[in-house]
């Protein structure tokens, strides 16, 4: 088996401390796609913003600038470049596409160019809307995206890498007679039978995890004659080093896209987890059911790229109702703010991403909307239910398809992702969270789950 540093001539190795191998070299020539479509179109021939927005990344100190040598404009349009046409591959620790990725991201979150013109904000106003580099954003993906359908994309050295990658499970996957072909077919890759058993296949008041992912929290829905904030789930923020907190409001059919199922989810309960690079990435039914509607809504190619204050990269994903404590004041109590979820200025971003919508009816729970959400480079999220563009067909299709929970729905190519349960309120669930210990050693919920493991438990009874 070949070693994961021994991945191809063309493999750049960066020089910091504990070096690792960086999974593509800068080429020479910036992409003319790139030189198009980003500097002339998006910057519109002005690399001061860009300038702008790598200086105030430089500032963060973290080591993935330095082992690409960004330090200017032209050297990250060459990262870029390179980025387009790459064959990812990995390290032992599993972080190298995750920080790849950080850094694209990192970047482009900067100002100038993280905020209006350039990009949208992250608040229920910005439904349906793409300033240019969110456009550019996306096109970007789908072109990466493209290019990891091409035999390129893979290579028995970059198999072998991910091979020696604990936390990519790769004995876990079903590998095809013919071999993983495409860098997609592998990061989409299937697991063998048994891998994933479902809890209590025939009780429908379990709930089962959806997806390999990190349990995020779950929280309420305000309900339809609420005065102020009809069916929305209010996440809480505040402006750094400031007291005061604000709640906003997003729409549950701002999330649906308008749905004629949304408000049956209010006064019910919201539920986010998150996916990282390294998970298997395809989606499975939480309940047994009826499906009613699926469907592909476009959005944003969003990520959220934060360092702490040890220069390391991390998406900034989670959304953390303690967290406030440290905005308002260590006298407060965390239990003030129970059920309010709380992120940066940027939280809310799954309500304007590229997602998928399956809603499925169950006769114990009622309707269950599961949303799997693409973040970063997974610019596509395929349902196992498509329209058929032969017949005239388009989304969202309504398939009155029988499905058993842990079936297959869905599933992401390539990046992170995330994944959002909704629940009406007469499903009476009460979803069960562990706590553990963080990589810090503190107190967390937010653990790991597997696929087919017990999500919640409804307190209802077949009568």
């Amino acid at each position: 088996m070949l070693s994961a540093f021994d991945l191809s001539k063309n493999t750049l190795f960066n020089m910091s401390n504990n070096a690792a191998p960086l999974p593509f070299s800068i080429p020479t020539e910036i992409d003319p796609w790139v030189q198009e479509t980003f500097v002339d179109g998006v910057l519109e021939g002005n690399l001061k913003y860009l300038d702008e927005a790598i200086d105030a990344a430089l500032k963060a100190d973290i080591p993935q600038m330095q082992d690409w040598g960004i330090t200017d404009s032209k050297r990250f349009l060459l990262f870029v470049s390179g980025m387009l046409y790459w064959t990812p591959s990995e390290i032992a620790s599993g972080k190298l596409i995750y920080w790849t990725l950080c850094l694209f991201y990192f970047i482009l979150d900067q100002k100038p160019l993280g905020i209006e013109p350039f990009s949208v904000p992250i608040v229920p106003t910005s439904k349906g809307k793409k300033y240019r580099l969110d456009q550019w954003i996306v096109d970007y993906a789908v072109k990466v995206g493209q290019y990891m359908d091409e035999p390129g994309s893979i290579s028995e050295a970059a198999i072998a890498s991910f091979q020696q990658s604990p936390l990519y499970h790769y004995d876990e996957a079903f590998e095809p007679p013919e071999g993983f072909k495409t860098f997609n077919k592998l990061f989409a890759r299937t697991l063998k039978k048994g891998m994933r058993p479902i809890s209590c296949p025939n009780d429908d008041s379990v709930v089962v995890y959806p997806a390999d992912s990190t349990f995020d929290g779950a929280w309420h829905i305000t309900e339809l004659n609420d005065p102020h904030n009809p069916n929305s789930v209010l996440i809480a923020s505040a402006e750094p080093d400031s007291l005061e907190v604000k709640y906003v409001p997003w729409p549950i059919a701002d999330l649906l896209k308008d749905s004629k199922y949304a408000d049956y989810f209010a006064g019910g309960q919201f539920m986010h987890a998150f996916l990282n690079t390294f998970d298997y990435h395809r989606q499975h039914s939480p309940v047994s059911g009826t499906v009613l509607e699926a469907s592909v809504i476009q959005g944003l190619a969003y990520l959220n790229v934060v360092a702490d204050n040890d220069g390391k990269l991390h998406f900034h994903r989670g959304l953390e109702p303690h967290s406030l404590v440290k905005k308002v004041g260590k006298g407060d109590n965390p239990s003030n703010f129970a059920g309010i979820l709380d992120a940066p200025d940027n939280a809310g971003y799954q309500f304007l991403q590229t997602r998928g919508l399956i809603i499925i009816d169950n006769t114990l729970l009622g309707k269950v909307a599961v949303l799997p959400i693409g973040m970063a480079q997974v610019s596509s999220v395929k349902l196992i239910w498509e329209p058929d563009v032969t017949k005239g067909e388009s989304y969202p299709v309504y398939p009155n398809a029988p499905i058993e929970k842990g079936d297959e729905i869905s599933h992401f190519e390539f990046g992170g992702s995330d994944i959002v349960l909704v629940f009406e309120k007469g499903a009476n669930l009460k979803v069960l969270g562990a706590t553990g210990l963080d990589e810090q050693g503190q107190q967390t919920t937010k653990q790991k789950y597997l696929v087919g493991m017990p999500l919640g438990v409804s307190s209802n009874r077949v009568i």
